[in-house]
């Protein structure tokens, strides 16, 4: 081929399909319904046209292509003008009599023979040329299929996949020599010259391909695909709402104008976002072993990637899910300028979550609906009562969203399904709840295990960037034999209309509101971090908070939460400092926050605190264990088991299990509750076992149908 491009594009292609050779059928390019359709997937079906159309054009341009042709089309006319030579004789003359007649036949029909033959021929000899110019690289011959690696993958013998480019060359890149099968000794990256290639390979391969990254981050679901983004924000976006009350009134004598109005702008934020990488030459060399075992699938399809390409692949997908977790849940938090431990990247920004926390519990810019907790039992008509409790003007609306977790609308499918088991009115999960069909049920990943659902307008959320490409630029240093990379972009989320009170007792004060929800919490158990700067005093934006490792300053003062707040203060063992007993905090005595505990406070009317509850030590962690009331633990629910009897038990059967399943039974501290295990049912113990207090217990595993005892801590 003449075209170097076009070369090296079907040797991918045929290393991607596993062909030897390119089909060609009628001097063009002739893959099957089969193969069209892998190559479709991989680029899509417009480009893969486009290459197709191209392949034949830089085919039929070729000197012997075109020389072939010519004959072919001589041979044809030559056929065409003897066959019309016969029928104007047989018109002029008719057919010659006798055996004159048969002889001009077989003369005609022998030369017809001869140039189908010929046609043939030329046929044949242009079809193995053509697959001759695809199969041949100018200058550049194809090595053997990689054996071990990746079946069918041609690579040239200066670059990997054939690729032309500088980042996948052989020369002084012993990666890309591994992953074509050509070494088999791990990179030195302690070597700074080889540090420095890797470093400007990874820096020329996103140059080359700043979107590569675009379409190669999807591990997550993402965000809803209708929700606006708003771009080309460099801090704050602002829209102005109105307010108005009741205007209109009877026929009267007096001048009395009632018009209340407030106009009020919606501020959107967006938020600075850093990515930091390094790599030394310890870690690049465990990255590139777990790289290269991408390559050892049987049969997988090719990674079209360098071990450059590769770096940064995994790290990006993470950032592009990580962007999708804060846009929903983030609590932001500055991070101090003198700061020595990365930020967690949930407080790199506010997230919708946030937005909705905050007007609800401290802006009051709306109001939340009181309809008590979701249960699997009523999940139908919770909905139903919340669509309900919706202004008649909007739940009738065509253009609402109702964000839920995707467990509540499995929940409310499976219930649905229960309560109207002979309906047949939607297919797979519901798309609307009962009788609002403009009201689209939106499923988000993020409110998984979360009971707050909430309901806004279609067009009310927009997401927030300055230059989307930014998120896939990367810039690479070189210092002291590290890698430096590191990458900068803005993201924010906002809800456009929130809504706000005109004055209390008026009709319409929240008919001016764009979002409801129910008044579940929004926020499970999060907390905020908080840097010591030194000063004693809190300003806080969130009312969960925990000090970080290192803090050693007196809380005195704290500000930011209104009225009515229920605030957290969560200690840390690596800390030291109070929160001072004082006019701010009433909380009868200082608190220690080296504890690791949690003080809980309320807001006054007056804004100082006092002490709900309080803890001296961390909280525990959650368990897995399973409470045992009955004398029949069921191996199904867990592996451990602590006894919360009511009386003495004795322990008679353990239901269910699998073979080699190990569970442990213990007891409880309770002077007057004992249990016990003897060899019964399907129980098999070396000898009768009390367990008298919570630090006993008796450990069995399943053999066939017993339970057999196999170690045991008893104290009586």
């Amino acid at each position: 081929m003449k075209n170097k491009f076009l070369t090296k594009m079907s040797m991918l292609m045929l290393g991607f399909l596993g062909l030897s050779a390119m089909p060609i059928a009628d001097g063009k390019v002739d893959f099957d319904d089969d193969q069209t359709a892998k190559l479709a997937d991989e680029l899509t079906p417009e480009s893969l046209q486009t290459l197709i159309d191209a392949f034949n054009k830089d085919l039929a341009e070729n000197d012997g292509v075109k020389s072939i042709n010519s004959q072919i089309e001589g041979l044809l006319a030559e056929m065409r003008d003897a066959e019309e030579e016969g029928a104007n004789a047989k018109d002029e003359g008719g057919d010659p009599p006798g055996d004159s007649a048969t002889a001009a036949d077989k003369d005609i029909n022998a030369t017809a023979d001869a140039n189908i033959t010929k046609l043939k021929t030329l046929m044949a000899d242009k079809d193995k040329m053509i697959k001759a110019l695809v199969d041949t690289a100018e200058g550049d011959s194809p090595l053997a299929i990689l054996k071990g690696k990746i079946d069918n993958m041609k690579h040239s013998t200066k670059y990997l996949y054939g690729s032309d480019k500088a980042y996948d060359a052989f020369e002084n890149r012993n990666w890309n020599q591994l992953a074509a099968g050509l070494s088999t000794v791990a990179t030195d990256f302690s070597d700074k010259v080889v540090v420095e290639k890797l470093s400007n390979d990874l820096d020329y391969y996103y140059r080359e391909n700043p979107k590569a990254l675009k379409s190669l981050h999807r591990a997550k679901k993402g965000l809803p695909d209708f929700w606006p983004v708003r771009t080309k924000i460099d801090d704050l976006v602002a829209d102005g709402s109105i307010a108005t009350a009741e205007i209109t009134q009877a026929r009267k004598l007096n001048w009395l104008p009632k018009n209340k109005q407030m106009i009020q702008a919606e501020e959107g934020k967006i938020f600075p976002v850093s990515i930091d990488i390094q790599w030394s030459g310890h870690q690049l060399s465990k990255i590139e072993a777990s790289w290269l075992n991408l390559f050892n699938k049987e049969g997988s399809q090719a990674y079209k990637m360098s071990f450059a390409h590769f770096l940064v692949n995994d790290i990006m997908k993470k950032a592009r899910k990580e962007d999708d977790i804060a846009q929903i849940k983030g609590i932001y938090t500055a991070t101090p300028d003198n700061a020595t431990v990365a930020g967690n990247y949930i407080n790199r920004q506010n997230g919708l979550l946030y937005h909705f926390w905050k007007a609800r519990e401290v802006d009051k810019k709306y109001r939340a609906f009181n309809l008590g907790a979701p249960t699997t039992s009523n999940i139908v008509d919770y909905i139903d009562n919340f669509m309900k409790s919706l202004p008649q003007d909007v739940r009738n609306s065509y253009d609402l969203q109702f964000e839920l977790s995707p467990s509540w609308l499995q929940a409310y499918k499976r219930r649905y399904e229960v309560i109207h088991g002979t309906y047949n009115d939607y297919d797979g999960y519901p798309k609307h709840p009962k009788d609002y069909p403009g009201t689209q049920f939106v499923p988000l990943d993020d409110l998984e295990g979360s009971d707050f659902m909430f309901v806004t307008f279609n067009d009310n959320i927009e997401i927030l960037e300055n230059l989307p490409k930014e998120k896939s630029q990367l810039k690479f240093e070189l210092f002291l034999r590290n890698i430096h990379v590191f990458g900068d972009y803005k993201l924010g989320i906002r809800l456009i209309h929130i809504g706000r009170k005109i004055v209390d007792g008026d009709p319409d004060e929240f008919n001016v509101q764009s979002v409801w929800s129910n008044n579940m919490p929004i926020f499970t158990d999060e907390y905020a971090p908080v840097y010591d700067d030194a000063t004693g005093i809190i300003t806080a934006t969130y009312n969960n908070l925990e000090v970080q490792s290192g803090w050693s300053t007196d809380i005195t003062t704290f500000e930011g939460m209104k009225a009515g707040q229920v605030v957290k203060i969560k200690g840390s063992t690596n800390a030291t400092g109070l929160v001072k007993n004082n006019a701010v905090f009433s909380i009868g005595s200082d608190y220690d926050l080296s504890t690791g505990g949690t003080l809980t406070l309320y807001v006054n009317p007056d804004l100082t605190l006092k002490k709900l509850t309080s803890t001296s030590a961390p909280d525990a962690a959650a368990s897995t264990d399973v409470n045992l009331a009955t004398g029949i633990p069921d191996a199904t629910l867990g592996d451990v088991f602590r006894s919360t009897h009511a009386a003495t038990t004795a322990i008679t059967e353990i239901a269910n299990g699998v073979e080699g399943q190990e569970i442990t039974i213990y007891g409880q501290d309770n002077n007057l509750i004992n249990v016990t295990l003897s060899t019964t049912g399907n129980i098999t113990v070396a000898s009768n076992a009390t367990l008298a207090v919570a630090t006993d217990f008796v450990k069995l595993v399943k053999v066939g149908d017993a339970w057999i005892e196999t170690s045991r801590v008893v104290s009586k």
